[in-house]
C-alpha cells in the first residue's frame, strides 16, 4: 500500500463488494419509491432526494468504497473517521431524505414490511429517545474499548457487521427526530429539539475518551507497525479521537437546525388548520337562515304574514327578551382569537 498523503483522501478508491452492496441497498429502494411518487402525483421537494443522495449515499460511498475504506487498516485515525461518518454523518443525510414518509406515500396503508417493522414493539423500544441515545454512544464505546475494531480490520465479515451496526444505531436515533410518527405523542418539536441538543453533548464522549486515553486501545492494530501512516501510534490514536469528536460535533448543529425547522413547519400547519376551521365555522354561520342565526329575533315577521298591533306586540316582546339576554352574557365580537382554543383563555373579553 502506498504511503498515506493528504491527496490520498481524494484519490484512493476501491470497489469493495460489501461497500458496493450497501450503496446499492441505499439507492435502489429510494429510487423506486421516488419514481412511484412521481407517477402517483405525490408532491415531493427536490432538496430531499438531493440531500439523500449527496449527504447520505455520498458519504456512505466515501466511507465504504473511498479513501476511508482503503486506509482504515493502516491509519488508525482514518479508521476512526470512518466509524464517525457511518455512525453520525451518513444517517443524518439518509434521514433528511425522509424515506419513511416517502414509503408511506407510495404504499397502501401499512402493508409494506418495513413499515410493519418500524411499528413493531421492538423498533419502538429501540427508537425511544433514552434508549436510542445510549445505544448510539454505547456502540461507539464498544467499537474502541473491545477487540471489535481490531478484528474489523482483519476480517471482511466483521467489517460488514460493523458497518451495518453503525448505520443502524445512527438511524435509530436520527429517524425519529425527523419523523413525528415514530416517537410518542409527548415528543413534540420542542422536546425533539432538546433531545437533539442532549445527543450532541453525549456524542462527544467517545471521541474525548479515545483522544485522552493514555494507553493504546488497539495495540495489535496493523497500522501501528507499518510505515504507511508515518506517525507515532499514540499520536495516531489521539488524532482518531479528535476525528470522532469533530464529526460528532459538526453533525450535531445541522441536526438541531433540521429539528428546529420541523418545529416551525409544525406550527405553520397548526395555524393553517385553525384558520381553516374558523373559516368553515364562519361560512356555516353565514349560510344559516336568518331565523336560526345566533341573536336573530325569534319573532321576526315575514312580509305579508302578519301586521298590525299583534306584530308590534311580538316585536316588543322579542326586544325585551333580547335586552334581558344581553344583560346576562354579552354578544361575541367575532374576533378570531376569542374562539381559538389556544388563545381564548388569554385574550377573552373582560368587563
Amino acid at each position: 500500500m502506498p504511503v498515506f498523503t493528504p491527496t490520498s483522501l481524494l484519490t484512493a478508491w476501491t470497489p469493495a463488494p460489501v461497500g458496493l452492496a450497501l450503496v446499492a441497498l441505499a439507492v435502489v429502494p429510494y429510487a423506486v419509491w421516488l419514481r412511484r411518487a412521481r407517477r402517483g402525483g405525490v408532491p415531493w421537494s427536490w432538496w430531499r432526494p438531493a440531500l439523500y443522495l449527496g449527504l447520505g449515499v455520498g458519504t456512505l460511498a466515501y466511507a465504504v468504497c473511498g479513501p476511508l475504506a482503503v486506509y482504515r487498516t493502516q491509519v488508525f485515525w482514518i479508521g476512526a473517521l470512518q466509524v464517525g461518518v457511518l455512525a453520525s454523518l451518513t444517517p443524518v443525510g439518509l434521514a433528511l431524505g425522509d424515506p419513511v414518509r416517502l414509503l408511506k406515500a407510495t404504499s397502501s396503508g401499512s402493508g409494506h414490511w418495513l413499515l410493519r417493522l418500524l411499528d413493531s414493539r421492538l423498533a419502538r423500544a429501540l427508537m425511544f429517545p433514552a434508549v436510542s441515545t445510549l445505544l448510539a454512544v454505547g456502540t461507539l464505546l464498544a467499537v474502541f474499548y473491545t477487540p471489535w475494531f481490531e478484528r474489523s480490520v482483519q476480517s471482511e465479515a466483521v467489517a460488514a457487521l460493523l458497518y451495518v451496526v453503525l448505520l443502524g444505531s445512527g438511524l435509530l436515533f436520527v429517524l425519529p427526530l425527523l419523523v413525528e410518527e415514530l416517537l410518542p405523542r409527548w415528543a413534540t418539536p420542542p422536546v425533539r429539539a432538546f433531545l437533539a441538543f442532549v445527543d450532541g453533548l453525549l456524542d462527544a464522549i467517545p471521541g474525548i475518551l479515545v483522544m485522552t486515553s493514555s494507553t493504546l486501545l488497539a495495540p495489535h492494530f496493523p497500522g501501528f507497525s507499518s510505515p504507511v501512516s508515518g506517525i507515532d501510534p499514540a499520536l495516531d490514536q489521539k488524532l482518531g479521537g479528535g476525528a470522532l469528536l469533530a464529526v460528532a460535533e459538526s453533525v450535531g448543529l445541522p441536526v438541531i437546525g433540521a429539528v428546529f425547522m420541523e418545529w416551525v413547519r409544525s406550527d405553520e400547519r397548526d395555524a393553517r388548520a385553525i384558520d381553516e376551521q374558523l373559516e368553515a365555522e364562519q361560512r356555516d354561520v353565514t349560510n344559516r337562515p336568518a331565523t336560526s342565526r345566533p341573536g336573530a329575533p325569534v319573532g321576526v315577521v315575514q312580509s305579508g304574514s302578519r301586521s298590525g298591533p299583534a306584530a308590534q306586540v311580538d316585536g316588543a316582546q322579542v326586544d325585551a327578551a333580547d335586552g334581558e339576554q344581553g344583560s346576562e352574557a354579552p354578544a361575541a365580537s367575532g374576533l378570531w382569537w376569542e374562539t381559538d382554543p389556544r388563545l381564548s383563555g388569554r385574550f377573552g373579553r373582560r368587563d
